[in-house]
């Protein structure tokens, strides 16, 4: 075999992967180094220890990889996503340490886009994940663990053989401040400022003094879901998963269309009762919650000595009304990150992507070096 076609067959294996451990969804973007096309993955944030027994069996139809994920290392078996929800009943583990649940997510997803590529059992791979600043200590325990399991698992397509030929783990916001400091250049290093992610699970915050960014971020567990979960103890026969994509179409409006489907009443004056309750239970936990994130953020951001701050994440746009009104004097931006193709954000998920697409295209450029 010649030299050139020894690097293609090289190139072809190697997936180079970027993921996002979110608490309402696993998102990814990979390609091989050969095809140069990345493409987005989401999958459920749910993981469940289950019997290898019971995925073993034969199935009916067809489906998504990603919507059958499993997978079996070191003598035992988790469902991940979809089957785990589906099957399962397993929950968002929105109570455990993220790096946890990483390792069968991060499986999961190397399963799934194998199978979406056609990479086979054998190949190389070079990933890149995203943990929130509160937990960004524990990176060293994650990547012992994963390396310790990828050179032999088992998946619904059988076993699988990865090499982890490089690794890089990163805070949350880390995409989007890399995008901004390769906007700036080196006016960067004249500012100070602050990153603020706010997700389904956590609030975080890192800050850049001069160009050099804290290596102490802080997290909280105040994402949407404690805004979700307000509304829930209002309201009767909700569940946090069917009001989420609801409460964020309603806008800080909270229009009542979105609301419409979610109405269990049948006759029609209780119908409008209902809609008025959620409605009105939607205005206070939307209050509330301003309340309490502002408080904190203020408490880890020192705004005299601030230049700008920077909001990334879904629930932080869904806010964004309350934060502009809570930080007048300082410049607020929004947006930041590099400009996500459609091809890419097949599952329209907008500005959700930016940070674990922006920390993919500078990883692919590390890899291509």
């Amino acid at each position: 075999m010649s030299k050139t076609t020894q690097q293609k067959k090289n190139s072809s294996s190697l997936l180079i992967l970027a993921l996002d451990f979110g608490g309402s969804s696993t998102k990814g973007i990979y390609c091989t180094l050969k095809q140069n096309i990345p493409t987005s993955l989401v999958m459920g944030p749910e993981v469940v220890k289950i019997s290898l027994d019971s995925v073993t069996g034969e199935t009916l139809g067809t489906t998504e990889p990603e919507n059958a994920a499993w997978v079996n290392y070191m003598g035992e078996t988790f469902a991940v996503g979809y089957l785990a929800k589906s099957k399962y009943y397993a929950n968002q583990g929105l109570k455990e340490l993220k790096y946890e649940r990483a390792v069968a997510k991060t499986l999961g997803s190397i399963w799934a886009t194998s199978q979406k590529l056609q990479l086979g059992t054998k190949f190389r791979l070079a990933l890149v994940c995203l943990l929130p600043p509160g937990e960004f200590e524990n990176k060293e325990s994650f990547h012992k663990q994963l390396k310790s399991v990828l050179s032999d698992f088992i998946t619904p397509t059988g076993r699988m053989r990865v090499e982890l030929t490089q690794f890089k783990c990163l805070p949350e916001g880390a995409g989007i401040y890399l995008a901004y400091q390769k906007e700036l250049g080196q006016t960067i290093k004249t500012k100070v400022i602050a990153l603020v992610m706010v997700g389904y699970r956590n609030a975080s915050v890192l800050i850049s003094d001069k160009g050099m960014v804290a290596a102490d971020g802080k997290t909280c567990d105040l994402g949407m879901i404690r805004l979700l979960e307000k509304v829930v103890a209002r309201t009767s026969g909700q569940t946090a998963s069917q009001l989420a994509p609801a409460i964020v179409a309603a806008g800080s409006d909270i229009s009542s269309t979105p609301f419409l489907r979610l109405l269990r009443s049948t006759n029609n004056i209780n119908k409008q009762h209902e809609l008025m309750q959620i409605q009105k239970a939607v205005k206070l936990a939307r209050n509330e919650y301003a309340s309490v994130l502002t408080s904190w953020l203020d408490q880890v951001i020192f705004r005299s000595a601030v230049s700008e701050i920077i909001f990334c994440g879904g629930t932080a746009d869904y806010m964004r009304k309350e934060l502009n009104s809570h930080y007048p004097g300082t410049p607020c931006l929004w947006g930041v990150g590099a400009d996500i193709p459609k091809q890419v954000d097949i599952f329209g998920f907008g500005s959700r992507l930016a940070d674990v697409y922006s920390v993919f295209l500078y990883f692919w450029e590390h890899v291509n070096k």
